[in-house]
């Protein structure tokens, strides 16, 4: 995998992270789809 092509997948974990935290920071949290971004990000690190 060349670099370009890793800073799109990170790009897109970073994404899924700020979902997941911004959804955890509403008055009343979708809990399945914050663990459902917060599993796509570590994916994509990973």
């Amino acid at each position: 995998m060349n670099l370009e092509r890793a800073k799109k997948w990170i790009k897109k974990a970073e994404n899924d992270m700020k979902v997941a935290k911004d959804e955890l920071n509403t008055e009343n949290p979708v809990t399945d789809a914050i663990c459902f971004h917060a599993q796509q990000a570590v994916e994509k690190l990973l």
